[in-house]
């Protein structure tokens, strides 16, 4: 039996998924449903399948077993329970949601549905990263230390934080999660932001330009993620852990590490845009979440530490209870 796919959301980060979705053995891409009808047509045309408007429409009009959804943050909130209401598993780009508010009652509508969820942190599917968990296992870690610095991204809503979150919550999650994934959950958040160049530079820009958010994790261990999206082009990500005569870190496609024994590398060679997607349609196969690294519960706690992140910094730097925004 095909995984009847059907896309909310064809632009650019789709249109990755649809390219390996459609090479994997047993999918059929069914429907594509975009705000911008021109571009769900070209989706359409080039696998084949049905273009819509609405999601309504396309959830309505088409047998589908599988939904991804790639659509701003601010659009999320009514796509999901109505998959859920039709039994339609979902894979899920980042982030999950504006804030808890609104991905709260989906992830009460996932976990009374059953269907699976995959949210697309592909960091977690990258060899390297998961190279990196396994040599952190049994370890007491100290301190983390991460950052996503670069450019604004030229789509309009994403400088709004109304519309996208903010680069903590957009963008800066990616890292979040990672340190969790490698460091376990967050209990606290404080954060700062500074809002001093972009907003004179850039039409409608209200996000801010730099944050640096400090991070109490469960098992102790403290950490610091910083962003900025002021530089002229793009910079760099990095998570940096260490412990006990021990640390890695991993930068793009390289982990490197330094212990007792001196210093060793090693290069991404599974790709985690790859795994994401496998992963979620051998778990639709075959009944098998062991492969799904990232579902909608795990995920909502890295949205939950970027709120946290996003309510200390607009307090002037309040120590917030991640458990109180979630």
């Amino acid at each position: 039996m095909s995984v009847r796919m059907g896309f909310i959301g064809t632009g650019g980060i789709a249109q990755g998924h649809m390219d390996r979705l459609s090479a994997i053995d047993g999918v059929e891409m069914a429907a594509f449903c975009d705000v911008q009808m021109d571009r769900a047509q070209a989706a359409a045309e080039k696998f084949s399948g049905a273009a819509y408007d609405s999601f309504e429409k396309m959830l309505d009009g088409e047998d589908l077993t599988a939904v991804f959804v790639g659509t701003p943050p601010f659009a999320h909130g009514d796509i999901e329970p109505a998959c859920c209401e039709k039994g339609l598993h979902m894979l899920i780009e980042k982030p999950l949601a504006l804030d808890c508010d609104m991905a709260r009652p989906i992830l009460k509508a996932v976990e009374d549905s059953g269907i699976i969820t995959c949210v697309a942190y592909k960091y977690r599917w990258d060899d390297h990263v998961i190279k990196a968990r396994e040599m952190l296992a049994g370890r007491k870690i100290g301190l983390v230390f991460g950052n996503f610095w670069g450019s604004m991204p030229g789509v309009p809503w994403w400088r709004v934080q109304e519309q996208s979150g903010g680069q903590m919550v957009e963008q800066t999650t990616h890292i979040v999660d990672m340190a969790r994934y490698l460091a376990g959950d967050v209990v606290k958040v404080q954060a700062f932001e500074a809002k001093q160049v972009m907003a004179g530079k850039v039409e409608s820009f209200n996000i801010a330009d730099a944050a640096a958010a400090n991070l109490l994790f469960e098992s102790g261990a403290v950490g610091n993620i910083s962003n900025t999206c002021m530089l002229a082009g793009w910079g760099q990500s990095s998570c940096r852990v260490m412990a006990e005569d021990f640390t890695l870190n991993i930068a793009g496609a390289a982990l490197t590490w330094t212990d007792a024994d001196g210093s060793d590398e090693y290069t991404m060679q599974a790709d985690g845009y790859t795994g994401e997607d496998q992963a979620f349609i051998h778990a639709i196969e075959t009944g098998d979440r062991s492969v799904i690294h990232s579902d909608y519960a795990d995920a909502y706690k890295s949205l939950a530490v970027t709120v946290a992140a996003n309510v200390s910094g607009q307090a002037g730097g309040e120590v917030i209870d991640v458990a109180d925004v979630m």
